[in-house]
C-alpha cells in the first residue's frame, strides 16, 4: 500500500491507493512491444473536500467500474467545481479568463487527456486546435479539468491509470435529483457559500433546473440556496430529503443575491 499523491507529487495522508508496480516494457529486450490501448472517456463522478487544503478528484469510466483518483488543491477543486456547475464569477477566475482567450482566438480544446502518473505524479495533455494547427499542450490534470469543464471539451484518461472503485471508496452523495420538483440540489460547502457571499446561509444549492417542471414554474433559479420547504429547515441533503418525503412541496424560503425570497408552487 502506498500513500496517494497529488499532481505536484506532494503526500496526501487521507487517501490510500494499491501499490503500483511498474513494469519497463521492452528496455533490454528485442521482443515487439504491444500496441498502446486507446484512451477511456472518463467523466468527474465526484468532487469532495478531504481536508481543509485537499479535494478528491475521481474521474471515472462510462460504466462508473473504475476511476482515477487525483488529489487536488483546494483551489483547483473549486475552480472544477465551479466550472463544472456553471457558476457565474462576478469577475472571470483565471480558468475562465483562458476560456475566453481561445474562444476569441478560435482555437478549440478537442479533449483533455490524463496520460500518466510518475512519480506520484498525475501529468495530462491538451489536444489544442487552431485552424489548420493541431497542439499538444502539457497540463496539470486539474487545470486541463478545470478547462474542459468550461468548454465543454471530453476528458480521457489512459486505461493504465484506472482503478476498481470499490477498492478507492467513494466520496459521499453532494447531490440530489428530484424528478418529481424537476431540479437537483447539492451541498453548500463552506468554500462554496464563501464563494457566494452566504457564509451565514444554511442550506441546499440549486444546481440545476428542468425547463418547464413545477421547480422553473414556481421561480426557482440555478444558483438559489434552498434554506426551508413548508417550514422545514434543509440545512443539508438529509433534511432536504426528509423536507420533500410526501406530498410534493407548495412553499420555498429561499437565499438569492443577498435576499430572502418565499416562493410558492402555482
Amino acid at each position: 500500500m502506498t500513500r496517494a499523491r497529488g499532481e505536484g507529487g506532494h503526500a496526501r495522508a487521507r487517501l490510500v491507493l494499491p501499490g503500483v508496480t511498474l513494469l519497463l516494457l521492452g528496455a533490454l529486450t528485442a521482443a515487439p512491444r504491444a500496441a498502446a490501448q486507446p484512451p477511456v472517456p472518463v467523466h468527474i463522478a465526484g468532487i469532495q473536500m478531504i481536508s481543509p487544503d485537499q479535494v478528491l478528484l475521481l474521474l471515472a469510466d462510462e460504466k462508473e467500474e473504475k476511476a482515477v483518483p487525483i488529489s487536488v488543491g483546494r483551489d483547483q477543486g473549486i475552480a472544477i467545481y465551479l466550472g463544472k456547475e456553471k457558476a457565474e464569477a462576478p469577475r472571470p477566475m483565471t480558468h475562465d479568463l483562458l476560456a475566453n482567450i481561445l474562444k476569441t482566438l478560435g482555437a478549440v480544446v478537442e479533449r483533455v487527456t490524463i496520460t500518466d502518473l510518475k512519480r506520484d505524479t498525475y501529468f495530462a495533455e491538451i489536444a489544442l486546435r487552431s485552424g489548420d494547427e493541431a497542439h499538444a499542450i502539457d497540463a496539470r490534470p486539474s487545470d486541463a479539468i478545470a478547462l474542459a469543464v468550461r468548454l465543454n471539451a471530453p476528458i480521457f484518461s489512459a486505461p493504465g491509470l484506472l482503478r476498481p472503485l470499490g477498492t478507492l471508496g467513494r466520496p459521499a452523495p453532494t447531490t440530489n435529483a428530484d424528478r418529481r420538483l424537476g431540479l437537483s440540489v447539492q451541498e453548500l460547502d463552506r468554500d462554496l457559500a464563501e464563494f457566494m457571499g452566504a457564509t451565514r446561509v444554511a442550506g441546499v444549492l440549486v444546481a440545476s433546473i428542468v425547463a418547464g417542471g413545477p421547480a422553473e414554474k414556481t421561480g426557482l433559479y440555478r444558483g438559489d440556496i434552498i434554506r426551508e420547504i413548508d417550514g422545514k429547515p434543509t440545512a443539508d441533503l438529509e433534511a432536504y430529503r426528509a423536507a420533500i418525503d410526501g406530498a410534493l412541496p407548495l412553499r420555498f424560503s429561499v437565499w438569492r443575491e443577498g435576499r430572502s425570497l418565499t416562493l410558492v408552487r402555482p
